[in-house]
């Protein structure tokens, strides 16, 4: 009885709702299909004992070989995961091509990449958010992602999106180059250009997106600031989401939902944000804030792998049992990474050994792209479409202009000595063919005489 209530619901919910902010051309059902798959319901505490995962066995088998791959792909260096914006183009498209091959990988059905979607779903989600396993559990799911990026290609390294880039384009922030053709494809309605277009998922429903919506914003550079850089604030249970209240949005958890309902369409639908790439750059650089915490915490003497096992509780009142403190404890199976525990999240083998991030860009340069702009108001970094398309990335911005203004300089300089060598040349000529009056009156009286 409970179940097809909520099952009535959700469908209500997305009639009446969705019909105002689904994208054009989005079939309805296909909406409906995803948040009918999950509903906070699933959260009773009597299912937190057991570990689950919806995923056949067969393709929990293959999430654990990826994990034992992951640990092999190791240097010398930690490989640096990286800007989007960043990446030179040939980096760019190896990356879409890698992620387009996976799509196209059946040997996991119903192929690889949704396969990976497909973990974020069901009662995962359950252990996975509103807790201190929601770092963690997305560390090991982005980790996994990125192997299996690079068992097709090796030079791949997960980039990411900082969305605090596009933020700071506060006049229109949804102008973002990351929805274009050259990056992620179209941001509203379903996806038709770019590198995933006509992308569709295992129900036969199409990538989509509603960007910049009424309402919805991307993080916010003085909260993100806080995590990354504020002192007073050391503890992880300060920064993880095991609150019910306006304080939420001052946690990473709760700072990474805006991005998520800012990009709309199947990101903004928890069971189904990761059938988008976008999932996968958003919540690197979640991972990037929580690393910047983790080093901040080591400058500070404390244990970045100090384990709280918080989590929300009491959230839907009708539910009694309703607690995930239980679904993030720390001995418990991580969902889906059944060789796990959720404190296994917090171990510092991945930064120490696989891999880093390299800094978000930031003046004077940057980043040495064409597609990000130093802007003077706001002292950051902002997102552009780039006006000047032929410049290449491995000229500075800031230097463009100094070259111009050099190579128009120089160009007047040989006109301005040109000039003044004719006008010399000019000079010098009439000098030498000029006679003094002096010296035309002898002349002048032999011809008189002459007459």
């Amino acid at each position: 009885m409970l179940s097809m209530l909520s099952s009535v619901v959700l469908y209500l919910h997305a009639v009446l709702v969705h019909s105002e902010i689904t994208p054009e051309g989005y079939d309805p059902e296909c909406t409906i299909q995803d948040e009918a798959d999950f509903d906070f319901y699933q959260c009773d505490a009597t299912f937190s004992k057991n570990y689950y995962c919806s995923l056949s066995l067969e393709q929990q088998d293959w999430l654990q070989s990826i994990w034992q791959e992951a640990l092999k792909d190791r240097s010398y260096r930690p490989r640096k995961r990286r800007e989007i914006r960043t990446l030179s183009e040939k980096e760019k498209t190896t990356f879409f091509k890698a992620i387009n091959q996976l799509k196209t990988d059946t040997t996991i059905a119903p192929n690889k990449y949704d396969t990976l979607a497909l973990v974020h779903t069901s009662r995962t989600l359950c252990s996975a958010h509103q807790g201190s396993n929601f770092l963690g559990w997305h560390r090991v799911y982005l980790l996994l992602f990125e192997t299996a990026l690079r068992q097709k290609d090796k030079s791949v390294v997960l980039p990411y999106w900082d969305s605090v880039l596009d933020n700071q384009n506060i006049t229109a922030p949804r102008k973002t180059v990351l929805f274009t053709k050259d990056f992620l494809g179209n941001g509203n309605g379903n996806v038709t250009d770019g590198p995933f277009k006509n992308w569709r998922d295992m129900f036969n429903c199409p990538l989509n997106r509603n960007i910049s919506r009424p309402g919805s914003e991307l993080m916010s550079p003085e909260i993100v600031e806080w995590i990354e850089n504020d002192i007073s604030i050391f503890l992880v249970e300060d920064i993880i989401d095991h609150f019910w209240s306006a304080e939420r949005l001052e946690t990473i958890e709760g700072q990474h939902n805006l991005p998520h309902g800012w990009v709309g369409g199947m990101m903004a639908i928890l069971s189904s944000s990761p059938k988008d790439p976008a999932f996968f750059l958003h919540h690197a650089y979640v991972d990037y804030i929580w690393e910047k915490f983790r080093q901040k915490q080591l400058r500070l003497g404390q244990n970045p792998e100090y384990y709280t096992g918080l989590g929300v509780s009491e959230w839907i009142s009708e539910s009694k049992n309703y607690n995930l403190t239980l679904f993030h404890a720390p001995y418990r199976n991580m969902d889906c990474f059944k060789w796990m525990k959720n404190i296994d999240g917090y171990s510092n083998i991945f930064t120490e050994n696989l891999y880093v991030y390299e800094d978000s860009p930031t003046y004077p340069d940057c980043g040495n792209t064409k597609y990000l702009n130093w802007n003077t108001v706001l002292k950051r970094c902002i997102g552009i479409k780039p006006v000047l398309s032929a410049i290449p990335q491995t000229i500075k911005p800031y230097y463009v202009h100094m070259i111009i203004i050099i190579s128009v300089s120089f160009i007047l300089l040989i006109i301005i000595s040109f000039l003044v060598f004719l006008t010399l040349r000019k000079i010098k000529r009439v000098t030498i063919f000029t006679v003094s009056n002096e010296e035309l009156k002898p002349l002048c009286r032999r011809s008189v005489s002459n007459i």
